[in-house]
């Protein structure tokens, strides 16, 4: 689905405005997971997903996995998944009810945002060196 240049621009001001939060995201994860395959693998299914959900599942699997395996991720996802609820509330104020709609603004919004969030990692990563 085609966006108009409207709902891009609407788009572009909320990730603006929510920049603070994904900067804190992005530390957190460099504070928590300092190798960065992990936070690779989470942009690259950000960009090249076709569904929200398989993003906060992403999330979720690997909070859940064995206690010895990744502890860190517990300590980071439940404000991923906090600040990916932001979004999806932002994604069904824009759409208008249109379910189409909204999911590709929700997918926008998401690839807005994981940009923000690994730019920031990675910074953060130069000051933890």
């Amino acid at each position: 689905m085609t966006l108009s240049m409207e709902t891009l621009r609407e788009i572009d001001i909320f990730l603006e405005e929510f920049y603070p939060q994904s900067q804190t995201a992005g530390r957190e994860l460099a504070r928590a997971l300092p190798e960065k395959s992990q936070i690779r693998n989470l942009e690259t299914l950000v960009i090249s997903t076709r569904r929200f959900s398989e993003i906060k599942n992403f999330i979720k699997n690997q909070a859940g996995k064995e206690k010895e395996a990744n502890p860190q991720w517990r300590r980071v996802a439940p404000n991923l998944l906090k600040q990916l609820e932001e979004l999806e509330n932002q994604a069904a104020t824009l759409s208008g009810g249109d379910p189409g709609r909204t999911l590709a603004i929700k997918l926008h919004l998401a690839r807005g945002w994981v940009k923000q969030v690994v730019a920031n990692y990675l910074f953060a990563l130069l000051g933890q060196n």
